[in-house]
């Protein structure tokens, strides 16, 4: 009877993530419609929640497989199956948004140091300059 509750109880605990994020009420403004600001702050968020990843200790692989399996039992997510793909994927995603703050004029971060840095209160800031615009010069050439 114990093993057949907590296996419920184990089901119940992976299933429920998933139904809260079917429930997101409205969608993200698409990547292309941000602001200096927005990119900022989305990769502030990122570069904290990625910094200390390779310091962390990662499932087993049993459990991953559990997942794997439960998810495709119960229609879960299948987030948190391969951390190092996931890690990696956030890292492309803000050198893709670093890249977004250039194009636009905006001060950048240097994402290197920005991931080395371990103090809790250490926010990230962006601290390369933004890209000079060209010169437009007063005078237009004679024809």
């Amino acid at each position: 009877m114990r093993t057949a509750v907590l296996s419920f109880l184990v089901c119940l605990t992976v299933a429920l993530p998933s139904a809260a994020e079917a429930k997101k009420k409205k969608p993200d403004t698409p990547d292309n419609k941000l602001s200096c600001k927005q990119i900022s702050g989305r990769m502030q968020i990122s570069i904290m929640e990625l910094r200390g990843f390779n310091e962390r200790g990662q499932s087993t692989l049993l459990s991953r497989g559990l997942q794997t399996g439960l998810a495709a039992t119960f229609g879960n997510l299948s987030h948190g199956v391969d951390p190092q793909g996931d890690y990696e994927a956030d890292i492309k995603k803000l050198h893709d948004y670093n890249q977004m703050l250039v194009a636009k004029g905006c001060k950048s971060y240097d994402l290197d140091a920005e991931l080395q840095k371990k103090g809790v209160d250490d926010t990230p800031a962006p601290t390369v300059p933004a890209p000079k615009k060209p010169k437009v010069s007063a005078t237009s050439p004679a024809h």
